[in-house]
């Protein structure tokens, strides 16, 4: 038996904010101390050039919806035909109900639903549980979608955030079939740095610190980042859990045709190719155009991707927790190929 994916979906706000639109804004970027444009110092520093931003009143679970649409519309699947939604995401709509549940809601379906809040590494996740329910409970589609409204979470008055994040939505249906030709999901190599939890946090708003005026007036309800620490992390983690992946498939780092990473940072990601001594044009690289997107990166890279027939992919990702994980994966043509025999 294998679990491939037969659809994909996405969906990225129409607006678009380029750096110079940054710029513009009135954050805290200082080009007298720079010298150069928020442009040049975002294109130098971290590879951004533009990024998505949802309108006002558009939510995780409003993009969530039209990506995970899309991926049963390319998957030929009504939403009566889902099994099972698992979606990841750190910006709910609401406290409660999850923004999961809302997605369900908004197709008509009755699929099982089940949350993750997990952000970067969200994706994977999503897959790994989405593989252990088809396997362990019988199910045979599952819709797998990672979206988040990252701007949200962004000081107002502060550029960094803001030139590095954006927000959309992605999705895959992933279908069980009996036959193992040797297509889908391979292996997994995943895990948690929990003691460095610190890296990314937003202190305020929650049990430790509930909102109050002062949680407000600090700017506590957004996140906080220490990038120097996390970049370094990034780069070891992506490149120790792609390559531990790969091990575990039975496969070298030579069978790869593709990395399908999470979008961190374009700097980040030409890193983790240097440690692994895999040139970029294997990557695919989304991030420029889109910023780090979290938990739909992946499957917006996916959607981009021009991959063959029996391609082996490895898709990698770190991010708050601090997590990581990477899953490996052989392409199957399903719009060549047609839907997999069950």
């Amino acid at each position: 038996m294998s679990n491939v994916i037969v659809g994909i979906g996405t969906y990225l706000p129409e607006r678009i904010v380029t750096n110079d639109d940054l710029e513009a804004m009135e954050l805290d970027y200082d080009r007298a101390k720079t010298g150069v444009s928020l442009d040049e110092w975002a294109r130098a520093r971290h590879g951004a050039i533009s990024r998505h931003w949802a309108r006002p009143g558009e939510c995780t679970s409003d993009m969530a919806t039209v990506a995970a649409r899309r991926a049963l519309d390319d998957a030929g699947l009504d939403p009566r035909d889902v099994d099972v939604i698992v979606m990841a995401t750190i910006t709910n709509d609401y406290r409660l109900p999850q923004a999961a549940m809302l997605v369900q809601m908004s197709l008509g379906s009755t699929a099982k639903v089940i949350q993750l809040d997990a952000a970067c590494s969200g994706f994977v996740d999503s897959l790994l549980v989405a593989c252990g329910l088809l396997d362990a409970h019988g199910y045979v589609n599952a819709l797998v979608v990672g979206a988040d409204t990252l701007t949200r979470l962004c000081d107002p008055r502060k550029f960094m955030p803001f030139s590095i994040f954006g927000d959309g939505a992605g999705a895959v249906v992933l279908r069980r079939q009996k036959a193992d030709d040797g297509h889908g999901v391979r292996s997994f190599v995943t895990g948690s740095d929990g003691h460095l939890g610190h890296y990314v946090r937003v202190p305020g708003g929650a049990g430790k610190m509930p909102f109050s005026q002062e949680v407000l007036d600090c700017g506590l309800h957004y996140w906080q980042l220490m990038f120097h620490e996390i970049h370094g992390w990034a780069v070891e983690r992506a490149a120790f859990c792609a390559r531990a992946a790969v091990e575990r498939a039975g496969l070298t780092l030579d069978d790869i045709a593709w990395v399908v990473p999470h979008q961190a940072s374009l700097n980040i990601l030409e890193k983790v190719a240097e440690r692994l001594g895999l040139s970029m044009e294997k990557f695919v690289v989304t991030y420029p155009h889109t910023g780090n997107l979290s938990a739909a990166s992946i499957p917006v890279a996916l959607e981009q991707g021009k991959f063959r027939d029996g391609d082996w992919l490895v898709m990698p990702s770190v991010g708050a927790g601090m997590a990581w994980g990477a899953v490996t994966y052989q392409w199957y043509d399903y719009k060549k190929s047609g839907t997999p025999l069950l």
